[in-house]
């Protein structure tokens, strides 16, 4: 026998980018139970979009800047990052056309040692 067998959808991680903002799936949002604000970052180079989970904790030491803090919206099997100015720099460093296409999906995983949720591209 040589099955192959499929992976849990349930518990895969995965980011969604629309036209107008970033959506993690419910399995993604574990890493973000208990958070209100993210950053957000691009690496070109490497092709990857980054979220980082802000703790209040962060945020009332201001180790951030508030301008580099984006709100984190939570629903019940989602949560999401609405920012079409960060959408409209993906489209561009990475070619996503919204007209032909509703949406991109991608698998994405959590660097524990630098608290980092990375989507490939």
């Amino acid at each position: 026998m040589s099955f192959e067998w499929s992976t849990n959808d349930v518990s895969k991680m995965i980011l969604t980018i629309y036209e107008t903002n970033l959506t993690l799936n419910k399995a993604a949002c574990a890493y973000f139970e208990n958070v209100n604000y993210v950053l957000l970052g691009i690496d070109t180079k490497a092709r990857q979009i980054g979220i980082k989970p802000v703790s209040k904790e962060e945020i009332d030491e201001h180790i951030y800047y508030e301008s580099q803090l984006h709100r984190f919206s939570h629903g019940k099997s989602y949560g999401r990052i609405a920012n079409k100015s960060f959408v409209k720099d993906l489209s561009a460093a990475f070619g996503l056309e919204f007209g032909e296409k509703q949406c991109y999906k991608y698998t994405v995983t959590f660097d524990v040692v630098h608290s980092i949720m990375i989507a490939q591209l």
